[in-house]
């Protein structure tokens, strides 16, 4: 019985205690007070605080190499991975772009010359049908703006230009596409690099070396922001609406299919690309599928266990006088 009593006294309490308990919970800092000069209850930053998270991911090669203007090289390939390999067979001596060597598979060890699993050989993302030709492809784009270009001093004296001395453009220049030609040209011959630093050259270099790249492959389109995702191209399809009469669309005519250039110091220019009077308007995309660029070794080359670059220059300039 007293065990009874007991239970239902206990019981009881908990009863009481549970009507005594507030309905409402207590707030820790009012928002209010926060933000009240003189009492701030917060001590620090007002309430409500926030903060920003950043989440990021990228597809490709996006480096923007600075370039400006109504014409204006806009891209080309930054890295031509040929691989990572056990040895330099005598008779095996060709290597292309996605990191093999080329008729001798046992001799690829790693996908890319900085002993990665992923070849560094960059290739385009591209949903634009005008670019399908190009897609999947290490390129160079040309942009070429130059019927959007308006004289900015017109009725103004320009000894520059002494066919039309209203214009402040010099003699040539025009408001119409092309007159461009695209080149390329070896910097240095292949060097071994500093295996501590390998941005940094030994003395160490291969006479010979060949670089090649077959089967170019072109696409022109005017979706030129969609493609550099630039902000000085933000304004091309208005610019170009404005301009009366429509220019016509013409494709570069003279592009060539391969070509090639020995590695070795101050090399001569090699032609890719020359657009002629009224060609290219846009962004023109020349573009070669990583097996089709070929990194040939001279015969009775021999390599040491290290990394071996060379550099090439990519030129865009005016066939104008």
């Amino acid at each position: 019985m007293k065990f009874t009593k007991l239970t239902s006294s206990v019981l009881a309490g908990a009863t009481l205690l549970s009507i005594l308990a507030p309905t409402a919970t207590f707030a820790a800092t009012s928002t209010a007070g926060s933000q009240d000069a003189l009492s701030n209850d917060n001590g620090g930053t007002k309430l409500p605080q926030t903060d920003k998270t950043v989440a990021g991911i990228s597809f490709g090669d996006n480096t923007d190499n600075g370039n400006k203007g109504y014409l204006r090289l806009q891209m080309v390939p930054h890295t031509l991975d040929f691989g990572n390999h056990k040895l330099l067979d005598d008779s095996k001596l060709d290597f292309t772009a996605d990191g093999k060597n080329v008729s001798l598979p046992t001799n690829n060890l790693k996908a890319s010359y900085e002993g990665g699993k992923t070849n560094e050989t960059v290739i385009l993302n591209t949903s634009d049908s005008e670019l399908s030709k190009v897609k999947g492809t290490a390129w160079a784009t040309v942009v070429d703006k130059q019927v959007t270009r308006k004289d900015s001093k017109s009725n103004t004296q320009n000894p520059n230009n002494t066919t039309d001395p209203t214009s402040d453009f010099y003699d040539g220049t025009t408001s119409k596409a092309g007159s461009w030609t695209l080149s390329v040209k070896s910097v240095d011959p292949l060097t071994a690099m500093d295996n501590a630093d390998p941005s940094k050259p030994t003395a160490e270099t291969i006479t010979g070396a060949k670089l090649a790249f077959a089967n170019t492959q072109y696409g022109q389109t005017q979706k030129v922001a969609e493609l550099t995702k630039d902000t000085q191209d933000a304004s091309y399809t208005t610019d170009l609406a404005a301009v009366t009469p429509a220019p016509a669309v013409a494709k570069v005519s003279s592009i060539k299919a391969n070509f090639s250039t020995p590695l070795t110091a101050s090399g001569t220019d090699v032609k890719v690309a020359e657009a002629k009077d009224g060609e290219g308007q846009g962004a023109n995309v020349f573009g070669w599928a990583p097996e089709n660029i070929t990194l040939t070794m001279p015969e009775g080359a021999e390599v040491t266990n290290a990394i071996y670059k060379a550099n090439l220059t990519w030129t865009l300039s005016s066939t104008v006088a």
